[in-house]
């Protein structure tokens, strides 16, 4: 395993256990919300490499760039995850809403 997949996996579940806790629940959107910290902390790193921003870094690795990235892609998940339909189509005591 390379050292740069070890960074991105770290800060990834890093950010992703300080978001769950500023959001203060974890429900069914963990899945997605930890494929988009790990996607968010690549991509991070990658934009810093190519705009050669070097603020806080490990190595070759841009830690600040990575978690601020994670942290917006979360944040994106979880309001896209909110626009979607909530509950079933049909209310609950049998009649329909189109009466």
């Amino acid at each position: 395993m390379t050292p740069w997949l070890l960074l991105v996996a770290m800060v990834a579940a890093i950010n992703l256990s300080a978001f769950i806790a500023l959001r203060g629940r974890w429900d069914r959107m963990l899945l997605p919300l930890a494929v988009a910290a790990v996607i968010g902390t690549a991509a991070g790193n990658a934009i810093a490499q190519r705009t050669g921003l070097e603020v806080v870094r490990i190595g070759d690795f841009h830690l600040l760039a990575a978690s601020v990235v994670a942290q917006l892609a979360m944040l994106a998940t979880d309001l896209l995850g909110h626009l979607g339909p909530s509950g079933s189509a049909e209310p609950s005591d049998g009649s329909r809403r189109d009466r």
